[in-house]
């Protein structure tokens, strides 16, 4: 089934205010931040047995001092379990040192940043890329929450590789490697449209390996994309289309996506080497979402009245504002 958001009124500010709609654009990349730093605040409390929520997440880590005791925790979760299991298959060397840090280290000051650069050093250390690391600054004066966020997940899928229990996406991100190398389940698409009712599909055509229901795949997930996709309802005469194929898996345009439920709570798309809310997906990928302006002599103004058909239009012919995704690796 197909679905989307009609054109009569654009998910946001136009140009007549370019605060407004920098402000806007703004509050958008933070909302796209939210289900990662739930996820991350929740692997960081477990892991330091500290509180530490998606409110306060970089409030709480700016001074460098928690990063650095969670490099310390992994440190030694990481000898330990190399220790018992010699097996792991990592190549990269464990370090052993004591990181310099202070705990009274106020926000915003050297200390902070020297805190902080003693944490990413570490993070070098065993493995992290630099295309994944953040500037002491962009933690310190919280300029980068999402350089900051994409750097803890890439910790995590180091420390799962020794064992350690990771984030939340990056157990996503397992299954799903797991389910690709697996072979692809009969081709039997559902639309995930309100009026087909979730009436059970016949148990002779039902493969085996469905019969486990996953949480991060189930119903749950399915009515979640329904909901998501089909609000608020789209009346174009060419849609959208979102069709489930199978478990956790959906033809979202022309594009086959991994998809998933995070902690029960949010739709995650599986994009490249990273993850992006299902929201977030439709606004800059349904052409009904997405906020167009047209370039006429230079300047740009809102698409009216008739929506211009997508494969007729040229890169230079339209500009597409949406939020920004940096895939890193």
């Amino acid at each position: 089934m197909c679905s989307s958001l009609s054109l009569k009124q654009p998910n946001g500010p136009g140009l007549t205010d370019m605060q407004q709609y920098s402000e806007w654009l703004a509050s958008r990349h933070e909302a796209s931040l939210l289900p990662m730093k739930e996820d991350l605040a929740l692997w960081l409390t477990n892991m330091l047995g500290l509180a530490i929520t998606a409110e306060s997440f970089m409030e709480r880590l700016d001074n460098g001092f928690l990063l650095c005791q969670l490099a310390e925790t992994l440190q030694e979760k990481f000898r330990q379990n190399s220790t018992e299991t010699p097996d792991l298959g990592n190549s990269k060397a464990i370090p052993n040192r004591k990181i310099p840090c202070r705990q009274s280290a106020p926000s915003g000051s050297f200390f902070a940043r020297d805190n902080t650069a003693n944490f990413l050093a570490w993070c070098r250390a065993v493995g992290v890329g630099d295309t994944c690391l953040f500037e002491s600054e962009g933690l310190v004066l919280h300029k980068q929450p999402r350089e900051v966020c994409l750097c803890l997940l890439e910790l995590g899928r180091i420390a799962s590789r020794f064992g350690v229990e990771p984030p939340g996406l990056i157990k996503l991100e397992k299954e799903i490697e797991q389910e690709e190398r697996e072979p692809l389940p009969p081709p039997s698409p559902e639309s995930i449209s309100p009026s087909l009712s979730p009436s059970p599909p016949p148990l002779p055509s039902a493969p085996a390996k469905c019969t486990v229901t996953k949480k991060s795949t189930g119903s749950l997930l399915d009515d979640a994309v329904r909901h998501i996709s089909e609000n608020p309802p789209c009346r174009c005469s060419n849609k959208f289309c979102v069709e489930r194929q199978s478990q956790g898996r959906y033809r979202v345009g022309e594009k086959m996506l991994f998809i998933r439920m995070l902690h029960n709570k949010h739709v995650m798309v599986r994009v490249g080497g990273g993850w992006e809310t299902f929201e977030s997906y439709l606004l800059k990928h349904d052409p009904c979402r997405m906020l167009q302006f047209s370039r006429v002599e230079g300047k740009s103004s809102l698409v009216g009245k008739e929506f211009p058909n997508i494969k007729d239009l040229t890169p230079d012919s339209y500009l597409v504002v949406a939020a920004r995704y940096r895939n890193k690796n």
